[in-house]
């Protein structure tokens, strides 16, 4: 019986992306309206994070840094 294969994180990385993109490009239509209905669903996430990010943004502002 052969070994299984063992990758480094890199390359486990990179054939996972690979595999999303390629499930993506396949099924665009049941992708889009899943992630439509997850915003649905978890809008008080998207909430929370986007004050976290404007007091962020606004903190480094303040500190005269300019990020990119």
């Amino acid at each position: 019986m052969p070994r299984k294969r063992i990758y480094t994180d890199e390359e486990r990385q990179n054939r996972h992306r690979e595999a999303s993109r390629k499930y993506r490009e396949a099924n665009l239509e049941k992708v889009t309206a899943y992630n439509k209905q997850w915003k649905v669903d978890n809008w008080e996430y998207y909430r929370e994070y986007n004050r976290e990010y404007l007091r962020r943004w606004r903190q480094s502002k303040k500190m005269g840094r300019v990020t990119s």
